[in-house]
Formats: C-alpha cells, sequence, structure tokens
C-alpha cells in the first residue's frame, strides 16, 4: 500500500510533527524564562553592587570632610596659640 493512500498514515505522521514542533516551542518558551530569570538575578545584584559602592563613596565623602574640618580646626587653634605666644612674648619683652 502506498503512502499517498493511507490516510491514516498521514494523519499519524502529521500528528508526530505538531507533537515535536509543541515540544520545540515548549522548550523554547522554558529556555526564554530561563534566560529572564538569569538576567533578572543578575540586574539585581549589579543594583545591590552599585548600592554598595555608592554606600562607600558616601563614607568616604563624609570622612574627607571631616578629615578637612579637623585639619582647619587645628590650623586655627595653631594661629590662636601663635597669636597668644607672641603676645605674651610682646608683653615680656615690654618690661
Amino acid at each position: 500500500m502506498d503512502e499517498a493512500q493511507n490516510p491514516g498514515l498521514i494523519a499519524e505522521r502529521l500528528r508526530r510533527a505538531v507533537d515535536l514542533l509543541d515540544a520545540r516551542f515548549a522548550r523554547l518558551d522554558n529556555d526564554q524564562l530561563h534566560r529572564a530569570s538569569l538576567l533578572e538575578q543578575r540586574l539585581e545584584s549589579l543594583e545591590r553592587s552599585q548600592a554598595d559602592q555608592e554606600a562607600r563613596l558616601r563614607a568616604v565623602a563624609e570622612g574627607v570632610i571631616r578629615l578637612n574640618t579637623q585639619g582647619s580646626l587645628a590650623a586655627i587653634g595653631q594661629s590662636m596659640l601663635s597669636l597668644i605666644l607672641a603676645a605674651l612674648a610682646a608683653w615680656v619683652g615690654a618690661r
């Protein structure tokens, strides 16, 4: 019997082709969902890393500001002490 004359055989082959295509589409959908999940995890990781880096930069900036303030206060104190000592030396020298 020829394949063209047996409609049951052709129908079975078509069903098999449809099943194969459905399985392939399902696999592609699963692959796509998996890739989307991986990309989402990577994006979350990068966002956490960026937030951590921003926190470190803020901490460093605060440290620099604190150091500059302390340096300025130390310079002011040194200047005040120099003025006091100069005034004291002038007063002692005048006597």
